[in-house]
C-alpha cells in the first residue's frame, strides 16, 4: 500500500512538472539603469532585509572574468552556458581560484553574436543589435548629470516567485582599490578610539589576498510571474563622496574624509508586458520594457530574423 501511494505521488509530481514545462511562457527583457545628480547623499547604515539569497543568473561575469590560476589548479573553468545553467558549481571554482576583473565594466553588456533561447537552455544573453531601447538611451545620454551603468537584453522563461531565480546586474567602475566595504578609503586613519587601550592587529596573514570588487552598479533584479508579471529589484549604487569624522586629536573637530555611499533601489513592482515600465529613485533609474516572444518549442531551426512577436 505505501508503494503504490509513493507510486501515485511521484507520477503526480512528474504530471504536474510535464504540465508546468508545456505551459511554460518565455519573455524577452531588456533593461537599461543609469545615475542622475539627485538630493544629498545620507549615509545608510545597513542593507535592506528584502534582499534575494537564491543564488543569481549571472551573466556578465563570463564576458570579463579572467582566471590566472584555474590551470594550476587544475580547474577545467565553466562556459558561459554552465554559468547560467549551474551558477553553483562555477562560483565556487571562483572563490578557489583567483580571478581578475577589469577596472570598469562597459555600460552595454551583450553576446558577439545574436542569440536565441532554446528549450532546457536556461537564460540567454542576447546581442546588442537585438535591442531597442536605442533611440531612448541617446535621448536620455542628453540630459544633464546622466550617467549610463547598464543595458542589456536577454531571454528567460518566467517561472513562480518559489522558483524564480534573480539575475545579477553589475557595471562600472571598480572601486576597490580607494574603498573598503566598509566605504572608507583604503588605507585611511583608523576611526578614533575612546578606550585608552593600545589597538593591535594580531590576525597577521603576510599572503596579500585580492579584494573582491566593489562596482558602482551591484545587484539583483527578480522577475517572476504570478498570474501579472512582478519585478524585485535590489540594486545598490556606489558614489564617491565624503562624509564627517572627529579628528584623532581633537573628536570636537569634525573634518571631512572621503566615503564611499550605499544607495539602495529595493521595490516590488507589477508590471505588464509589452509596456516600458520607469523605476524612479533620487540618484538613479532603471527603465525595463518585459516583451512577448515566441516560444522556443514553436521556434523552426531556420531563424533570419528575431522572435519577438510583432506588435499589433
Amino acid at each position: 500500500m505505501f508503494k503504490k501511494s509513493l507510486l501515485l505521488v511521484t507520477t503526480l509530481a512528474s504530471l504536474s512538472g510535464a504540465a508546468w514545462a508545456d505551459n511554460e511562457r518565455w519573455f524577452e527583457v531588456e533593461v537599461y539603469l543609469f545615475e542622475r545628480q539627485g538630493s544629498q547623499l545620507e549615509e545608510t547604515l545597513a542593507s535592506p532585509g528584502n534582499r534575494h539569497t537564491r543564488q543569481p543568473i549571472d551573466m556578465i561575469s563570463p564576458l570579463f572574468a579572467t582566471d590566472i590560476t584555474g590551470a594550476s589548479l587544475g580547474l577545467e573553468g565553466c562556459s558561459a552556458q554552465q554559468w547560467l545553467e549551474t551558477p553553483e558549481d562555477c562560483d565556487k571554482q571562483l572563490q578557489q581560484a583567483q580571478v581578475t576583473q577589469p577596472s570598469q565594466i562597459p555600460s552595454t553588456i551583450g553576446a558577439p553574436t545574436p542569440q536565441y533561447a532554446t528549450l532546457g537552455a536556461g537564460t540567454v544573453l542576447l546581442a546588442d543589435s537585438q535591442s531597442q531601447f536605442g533611440e531612448m538611451i541617446t535621448t536620455l545620454k542628453r540630459e544633464a548629470g546622466h550617467k549610463s551603468l547598464l543595458h542589456m537584453t536577454w531571454q528567460q522563461s518566467m517561472l513562480p516567485r518559489h522558483l524564480a531565480k534573480p539575475v545579477r546586474l553589475y557595471g562600472g567602475e571598480d572601486f576597490s582599490d580607494r574603498f573598503n566595504e566598509d566605504g572608507y578609503a583604503v588605507n585611511a586613519a583608523p576611526q578614533s578610539d575612546t578606550s585608552g587601550i593600545p589597538q593591535f592587529n594580531f590576525d597577521l596573514n603576510f599572503e596579500e589576498k585580492q579584494a573582491p570588487p566593489i562596482w558602482a552598479l551591484d545587484g539583483t533584479l527578480n522577475i517572476y510571474l504570478n498570474h501579472y508579471l512582478y519585478v524585485e529589484t535590489a540594486l545598490t549604487l556606489h558614489r564617491a563622496g565624503s562624509k564627517a569624522q572627529p579628528q584623532l586629536e581633537d573628536e570636537t573637530v569634525m573634518s571631512q574624509v572621503p566615503y564611499l555611499y550605499n544607495i539602495y533601489m529595493t521595490q516590488n513592482k507589477r508590471v505588464k508586458s509589452d509596456e516600458i515600465h520607469y523605476f524612479d529613485h533620487p540618484n538613479m533609474g532603471m527603465i525595463l520594457q518585459i516583451r512577448k516572444m515566441e516560444q522556443p518549442g514553436e521556434r523552426t531551426l531556420e531563424v533570419s530574423q528575431p522572435n519577438v512577436v510583432p506588435q499589433n
